[in-house]
């Protein structure tokens, strides 16, 4: 009688279990079958089943410990980068074929260099002139709350306002000429690289190949 008592309830135990979702079956060392949701940690490294809401043994893991390094080692391959399509060596052949094709001559670089930089001046150009309207109005602004505050008055909201937002304007008109001059850098020294490349390779260097290999 106490044998089927113990069935039944190692039964009702199951089917709870199995009713929430999948759960851990295992067997402890006096060879008692146990169910529950989590694998307690006593039985961490003993051998388990995983079983479907169902009842049926969706995994079987037999070496618990290779198991959980496997899963370690998981997230780290998921993590790993794609290898590239073209070697250093190839992107470098690539490149050195592209300048040679693109440019006749040193002077031809420099030629490309000073049209984007001249390009770069035209949008300084147009920055500096909006610059220039903008302090004028926030001159204009700036005098008119200073004549209402000699008038005893407090500047008018609006006034103080339109004040914020010119100084604001003014202040992105000055980030936009910085990052100009930034970019000028960059083009120009883009450029002399290339130039230092052409030479190289114009003198007899290895397409592909660095100058200490060479």
């Amino acid at each position: 009688m106490k044998r089927i008592l113990l069935l039944l309830a190692a039964i009702m135990m199951t089917s709870a279990a199995l009713a929430e979702g999948e759960v851990y079956r295992w067997t402890d060392e006096n060879g008692k079958v146990h169910y529950g949701l989590t694998l307690p940690p006593e039985a961490a490294n003993r051998p388990y089943e995983i079983l479907s809401k169902n009842g049926v043994v969706i995994e079987r893991i037999e070496d618990p410990v290779a198991h959980r390094l496997e899963q370690e080692k998981a997230p780290a391959q998921k993590e790993k980068k794609p290898e590239p399509l073209f070697s250093e060596h190839e992107v470098r052949l690539r490149s050195d074929r592209l300048l040679m094709l693109r440019y006749q001559s040193e002077d031809d670089i420099r030629d490309a260099m000073e049209v984007e930089v001249a390009q770069l001046g035209y949008d300084a150009r147009l920055i500096n002139q909006s610059m220039t309207s903008v302090l004028t109005a926030l001159t204009a602004q700036v005098n008119k709350a200073a004549n209402q505050q000699r008038a005893g008055m407090p500047p008018e909201e609006a006034l103080t306002g339109e004040i914020s937002q010119l100084r604001q304007r003014l202040q992105r008109n000055e980030n936009s000429l910085a990052e100009l001059r930034e970019r000028e850098e960059e083009i120009r020294a883009t450029f002399l690289d290339d130039i230092e490349r052409y030479r190289f390779l114009a003198n007899g260097g290895a397409p592909g190949s660095t100058i200490e290999e060479s």
